[in-house]
């Protein structure tokens, strides 16, 4: 961007907590747009999702100030974030993106008292970028946009780096991974049964599941599952893992597995850490109706099965730690889908995206 004025975008949202699949993507979009020389202003809102229309317009007076010293206003998700710029934004008439991330871009259409809010928002909005087709088109169910476009997100091959195939030796346990917070949504509910199938084949199978444990309710009833299963013995729970500890798991996994289920109007809006086990050289199975349908490549990085099917999810995993020769080519494909999905390609689509606003 020599010789060019730069431009200045004020990005709100929450807090931007990596360990959340929307703090990451905040991040690293943030990053990776300054990375090619744009001015960058973090406003922090909150994450309140339960804010009504009176916080909301306070919320818009108090930041307009910021947002006269902008060139766009970037919000990162529908709700609250997009109905505070869009207000905000009336007698300023900046150029305004709003992402379509995932349950809080679609459900609050739904919703009584903020569906006519958010349309409004979503109409004022100069760009929706929706991070997957699946989002983009639960938008357009309520609402028919001329301004909506796909822009899905990637993965930092920095940070997540290529690990060696698994061998085949003898006596080696197999290991699965999971990584998403215990939440409905993410189906643990379905993997676990799915894994118990596994073991009739594999008895020294190990299951390890990363994510925040502050659902306790479904975490309790998650650990009841294994034992039922009589999985006590294979699978772990962790959580609160540095990127190298989660690498290394990446790394020592056979694949990665995250069953997705739609939950009414809340869903997987891509499935980030599809892209993250992919740039380990790590195979993933992830579901079908819902953003993972972006995030792996069916049959190629790995497999996409549907929702709440644990036969087909118990027979995808087998078919990938029964077959070497298939695991050696989804590490080659998997990495190559990882190396075309990356960060720094989605921030340049990003940049883009905002150079054609302004001209």
């Amino acid at each position: 961007m020599k010789n060019k004025k730069k431009i200045k975008v004020c990005f709100l949202g929450g807090e931007l907590d990596t360990k959340a699949g929307w703090g990451r993507l905040a991040k690293e979009i943030i990053d990776g747009v300054s990375k090619n020389g744009v001015n960058t202003e973090v406003i922090n809102l909150g994450n309140d999702l339960s804010i009504g229309f009176l916080k909301m317009f306070r919320l818009a007076l108090k930041i307009r100030k910021n947002l006269k010293k902008c060139d766009i206003i970037h919000c990162f998700d529908a709700f609250p974030w997009g109905v505070v710029g869009a207000l905000a934004n009336i007698g300023l008439n900046k150029k305004m993106v709003i992402n379509g991330v995932g349950t809080w871009s679609v459900l609050p259409l739904y919703q009584k008292k903020n569906a006519r809010l958010v349309s409004w928002a979503y109409k004022k909005a100069d760009k929706v970028l929706s991070i997957s087709r699946f989002t983009a088109d639960e938008i357009q169910k309520k609402i028919k946009l001329n301004n909506i476009e796909v822009i899905t997100l990637g993965v930092d091959l920095e940070k997540f780096k290529l690990c060696p195939p698994k061998s085949d030796a003898d006596g080696r346990k197999k290991i699965i991974l999971s990584v998403g917070a215990l939440k409905f949504r993410k189906g643990y509910h379905v993997s676990i049964p799915a894994v118990a199938e596994v073991k009739k084949h594999y008895p020294e199978i190990k299951y390890r599941i990363v994510g925040d444990q502050s659902g306790l309710k479904y975490f309790n009833e998650l650990k009841r599952l294994a034992r039922k299963n009589g999985l006590e013995d294979n699978v772990e729970f962790l959580s609160s893992l540095s990127d190298k500890e989660l690498r290394d798991l990446y790394c020592e996994c056979d694949l990665f597995l995250l069953l997705s289920v739609n939950e009414g109007h809340s869903f997987e809006g891509f499935g980030l850490t599809h892209l993250e086990a992919n740039a380990c050289g790590r195979p993933a199975i992830g579901t079908l109706g819902c953003g993972s349908e972006d995030a792996i490549k069916n049959g190629y990085s790995g497999f996409l099965v549907p929702q709440n099917d644990i036969k087909a999810a118990s027979e995808a995993i087998l078919k990938i730690l029964g077959d070497s020769k298939l695991a050696g080519e989804l590490w080659q494909n998997s990495y190559l889908w990882a190396k075309a999905n990356t960060w720094e390609k989605t921030a340049k689509k990003y940049v883009d995206i905002y150079e054609k606003l302004i001209k």
